[in-house]
Parts: C-alpha cells; structure tokens; sequence
C-alpha cells in the first residue's frame, strides 16, 4: 500500500471500546477493544502521509447466532429485551455492519480516516 500511496484498512472493535457496559465482568474485553481503536487512530497519522486510510467498525450488540445463543441468556440483564436499550430499538444485523464497512472500502470515504464508527443503533449515546 506505501509503494502504490494508496489503501485502506478496515479494523474492528466493539462499542464494549468505546464505554463501560451495564453487564459485569468484561473489563478485559472492552480495554482490548478500546487498544483496537486507538491503534486505529494511530495508524490513520501514521498512514495517512502514503494517502491509506485506516477506520474501525465498533459494533454493538449484533444478532449473531452466538450472541443470541450464550452472551444475551447469560448476562446480568438477561431477562431483558437489549433492544430496549438501542435508540432504534432493534439490534443490529450482519448487514448492518457490512454496508459500513461497504462504505469504507469504497471512495465515498477517500477523506475520511481515524475514525470509530459505531454501529450500534443509538446505544451508546455521546
């Protein structure tokens, strides 16, 4: 990508990143995000001078069959319906996600680089 002067780097974190979470024990997980972002942010400075870009996805609670088989049954709030908590009141999906990332790998986004977009519906408000 530096010999060509251009690209563009996707990485991806979480929203677990971004802020604390209501749900208990997953301090490792969010300061691993968070480092994923950051590193992001750093890549963006030092990349960018070689015209790559470089931006995170940080998504939130996304409809996968994992989380809806083990994260959502197991957690602190388990009986409640996380959508409540999503501005749009949905949780989000695969596709979600993909048309960001569509975005980005695209030249819609040649003049945006550093950036953590999350993708979380209105969870994370701020």
């Amino acid at each position: 990508m530096k010999q060509q002067r251009s690209g563009k780097i996707i990485t991806v974190s979480s929203v677990a990143g971004t802020a604390p979470s209501i749900d208990e024990g997953y301090a490792h997980c969010s300061a691993a995000k968070a480092s994923i972002a950051h590193y992001t942010r750093y890549s963006a400075q030092d990349l960018g001078p070689f015209g790559i870009t470089v931006n995170c996805i940080a998504p939130g609670v996304i409809a996968t069959g994992r989380i809806m088989a083990t994260v959502i049954p197991g957690s602190v709030q388990s009986n409640r319906d996380r959508a409540e908590w999503v501005a749009l009141r949905r949780l989000g999906t695969v596709e979600d996600c993909a048309k960001v990332v569509e975005f980005l790998a695209t030249d819609l986004s040649d003049y945006v680089t550093g950036a953590v977009i999350p993708i979380d519906g209105g969870l994370v408000r701020g």
